[in-house]
């Protein structure tokens, strides 16, 4: 079945591997690489992948907004680039579908996990650079990319400031409250205070994207007892 979907993807991605291994290992989660006593799983592509999807990334925005500064072309990147982000573009090619699995990790909610399609998502770039070049890699990325020409900048933080400031005439607090995973792919959670009073919670593969989503948890939450 996941040899099938495999070829599928292939097809919809519009990229076909000269090594079909290197495909594989990109799709391969730590946990089956353990139980099948495999070598390789994808956690050095998805490093990999995350380096080459920042760089194109970075050269499309700097050629598609030519008169924006440095502190606009970065808040457009790590938008683009963000776990929720590539998770969303993980989806439009079922990418869940494809990963190998480890028994005990196989269920169709951790098949759609953010965390998890992002991080497919990652390696799969660096298996496509890998196998066919950074042309090849360009032109995978830019698919996803130019059929977004509206690129909206949220920031949440900002938002919730302005929401907490009007209500109770302070700042709200940020604090990381959990770190997991490997140096190479962290990820944190974070929570929104204020008073010491719980707003939010969020999750982000940096700080700065954690308290994003916590801001942004916060302002529902707020909406909600309004």
């Amino acid at each position: 079945m996941l040899n099938k979907s495999r070829e599928k993807l292939q097809e919809i991605i519009e990229y076909r591997f000269n090594d079909i291994e290197v495909l594989t290992t990109a799709l391969t989660h730590r946990s089956y690489a353990t139980e099948t006593s495999r070598k390789n799983c994808n956690e050095r592509m998805e490093f990999l992948g995350d380096s080459i999807l920042s760089a194109v990334v970075a050269e499309a925005l700097y050629l598609r907004y030519p008169y924006e500064n440095e502190g606009k072309l970065s808040q457009l990147k790590s938008q683009i680039v963000s776990a929720h982000n590539l998770s969303g573009w993980a989806r439009e090619v079922d990418l869940g579908d494809c990963v190998y699995l480890g028994k005990n990790e196989d269920t169709k909610e951790a098949r759609q996990r953010e965390s998890l399609l992002c991080d497919v998502f990652e390696a799969v770039t660096g298996a496509i650079y890998l196998d066919g070049g950074f042309e090849n890699v360009k032109k995978f990325v830019l698919k996803f990319l130019d059929s977004h020409k509206e690129i909206i900048i949220t920031d949440y933080k900002s938002r919730l400031q302005e929401i907490i400031q009007s209500i109770y005439k302070e700042l709200p607090e940020y604090k990381i409250i959990k770190e997991s995973g490997y140096d190479h792919s962290k990820k944190f959670e974070a929570a929104v205070y204020i008073k010491n009073k719980l707003l939010g919670k969020g999750m982000g593969n940096s700080k700065k994207e954690a308290q994003q989503f916590a801001a942004k948890q916060a302002m529902k939450n707020i909406v909600k007892t309004e």
